[in-house]
């Protein structure tokens, strides 16, 4: 059960983040899927923060492991939306 459940969500977040790189689709479909994809890495990251945050009486490195991660993560993610959304790639060339 876990395999499929797994290989679905992986097959709708691949998809969506797909369809929301493809320039020939519509502004009214890529925008919603570029905000809900956003949306869902920066929930991950942001709960990777709190439970960092929320464990630093009971373990002090685990916590700033944690934070370091959810910083990392939070950097990676920026370079991935601009790399893959921002900048535009010449063709010509």
């Amino acid at each position: 059960m876990d395999v499929l459940f797994e290989f679905i969500l992986e097959l709708i977040l691949e998809g969506t983040i797909e369809l929301s790189s493809y320039k020939k689709i519509s502004k009214w479909i890529r925008y919603p899927l570029i905000f809900i994809v956003s949306i869902f890495f920066l929930a991950i990251i942001l709960l990777i923060l709190l439970l960092g945050i929320s464990i630093y009486k009971e373990s002090i490195a685990l916590s700033i492991a944690f934070i370091i991660l959810g910083i990392a993560l939070f950097i990676g993610s920026i370079n991935k939306f601009k790399s893959l959304y921002l900048e535009k790639k010449d063709n010509n060339k």
